[in-house]
């Protein structure tokens, strides 16, 4: 069976039974003032603010959550790095230097190249064969002497951590928001922008410039939750400012070790 069929089923039954009610329990008297059921038509028009309320809270609660931390992952990973660049700093000098050189050039992958591909919903491969060559290089790096045993294992451990928070990336660039909420987000607000007009709103330049300002932000909520949605494409995605802080403290290490 479909995950989406329960609730699916679940909302015309409800839809059913409102209707059900409405039908045979209602009453199609006119009230004093010539409208007809005002108390109700308040309370469906309750339930429609509430019902887009609860839904774009929920998206945008959810994004933002997962916007800082797709964020905050980038800058332990530029920790890690730091910290794999300066442990190399202990090792034999053709080793540290291979190690520190590929270092970089992963960084400068990801900041140029990965970045514009998280935008799209991928990684890039050539950044991932990068971090496997620095893997490999601090693997098979000589440590003859206990210093530079030690090195070696506080770079591997510090690499260890970039892989993480480096899956942890992927992993954020392919979630989301599950689709039938947002078609339930977009339902509730197109019903809900036009629930004035179909009860027979008075088309007066006030009423309408109430009900304008009242479209524009429904569809303001849906544009927005739509845009955190994606964390790492413009305009409030995560940026590659941490891994350009990450090529600063490699040139900072570098000079401070000569």
């Amino acid at each position: 069976m479909s995950p989406y069929t329960l609730p699916l089923l679940s909302t015309l039954g409800g839809a059913a039974f409102a209707f059900c009610l409405g039908r045979f329990l209602g009453t199609g008297r006119v009230t004093t003032d010539g409208e007809y059921g005002g108390q109700a038509l308040s309370l469906i028009g309750a339930v429609l603010l509430s019902s887009f309320i609860l839904l774009t809270g929920f998206q945008v609660a959810g994004s933002w959550s997962a916007l800082s931390s797709a964020r905050s992952g980038t800058y332990d990973e530029e920790r890690a790095l730091t910290d794999t660049y300066w442990a190399a700093g202990g090792l034999a000098a053709a080793d540290r230097t291979a190690v520190r050189g590929l270092l970089r050039q992963y960084t400068a992958d990801v900041r140029t190249a990965e970045f514009p591909e998280l935008a799209h919903g991928r990684t890039s491969p050539a950044a991932w064969q990068a971090l496997d060559r620095v893997r490999a290089a601090v693997r098979t790096a000589a440590a003859p002497r206990p210093d530079q045993q030690v090195a070696k294992a506080a770079a591997q451990s510090a690499l260890a951590t970039v892989y993480e928070t480096r899956t942890d990336r992927a992993a954020a660039v392919k979630a989301g928001i599950p689709r039938i909420i947002w078609l339930a987000m977009v339902l509730s607000g197109a019903f809900l922008i036009a629930f004035p007009a179909v009860l027979g709103l008075t088309a007066t330049a006030r009423h309408l410039a109430a009900h304008s300002f009242a479209g524009a932000a429904v569809a303001f909520a849906i544009v927005l939750a739509a845009q955190l949605n994606h964390p790492f494409r413009e305009p409030f995605g995560v940026t590659s400012t941490a891994f350009a802080f990450a090529e600063t403290r490699f040139d900072q290490m570098d000079g401070q070790q000569r």
